[in-house]
């Protein structure tokens, strides 16, 4: 489980088609995943689709700050050689494919970071994209992983390059052109959703873990269509860390 959970992929935003709500206004009363599930057996199949933002939604990493207590996470991390690095990937249902950070032919020293507990790591500029904004089909869902790196640097770029493949392949983004084609959304398909997303984090820490390193489930966030996104700076405390991510 993540250190810093935001939400969850039950608030992902659906609505009753408007030819449905004619006939059965009662409907408009649901508008998330579980709501959905949870009436699925009293509503006719193809009677809910994803809602779409209002308006077009990104987010950028800002920060992280780790604070006294986090080495109990990663050993090493008051070693003063010690090197971290981040791994993400944000999508929604609009039948994009997954946005990932690192990409592909990225080189170790362009995402290793040095850093200490107590020490704020900001990122230049606007932060570092992690879901490019565009308009959002049922939800944004941001999951960050931070790693410890160990002294095999020599195998970073085919660790990448598996990772890239992976999300390109995974079952979530053959999932994706499946709902981009769907006429409509159901409870079946959630619970595909549910599972190919869970699917996806053990795999990336299975590759990451095949290369000797360690890791932090670190932050897991999700953002419904239809709530409101105000762009600007917000920042997820836990026990040990912090994270500033930027809406835009």
């Amino acid at each position: 489980m993540a250190l810093i959970k935001v939400g969850s992929i039950n608030d992902f935003s659906v609505c009753a088609k408007p030819d449905v709500l004619l006939r059965r206004g009662a409907l408009r009363c649901i508008g998330r995943f579980n709501e959905l599930e949870a009436a699925s057996l009293t509503i006719e199949p193809d009677s809910f689709e994803l809602s779409l933002s209002p308006d077009e939604r990104g987010i950028t990493l800002k920060n992280i700050t780790l604070r006294e207590g986090f080495e109990g996470f990663l050993a090493n991390l008051f070693d003063a050689t010690q090197e971290v690095y981040f791994v993400a990937w944000a999508w929604d249902l609009s039948g994009e494919k997954i946005n990932y950070y690192p990409g592909e032919g990225i080189e170790a020293k362009d995402v290793i970071i040095p850093m200490k507990v107590g020490r704020l790591r900001e990122f230049i500029g606007e932060g570092i994209n992690l879901f490019p904004k565009r308009k959002v089909k049922g939800g944004i869902a941001l999951r960050i992983q931070l790693w410890e790196c160990d002294q095999n640097m020599r195998t970073f770029g085919k660790v990448v390059g598996d990772i890239a493949n992976m999300m390109q392949n995974s079952q979530l983004s053959q999932l994706f052109h499946l709902i981009a084609t769907a006429t409509g959304v159901t409870a079946s398909t959630i619970s595909l959703i549910k599972d190919a997303a869970i699917e996806l984090g053990k795999v990336v820490s299975h590759i990451l873990q095949a290369n000797g390193d360690d890791y932090v489930d670190f932050f897991e966030g999700y953002y419904p269509a239809t709530s409101e996104w105000s762009p600007g700076d917000e920042s997820y405390e836990g026990n040990s860390s912090m994270i500033t991510l930027r809406r835009y």
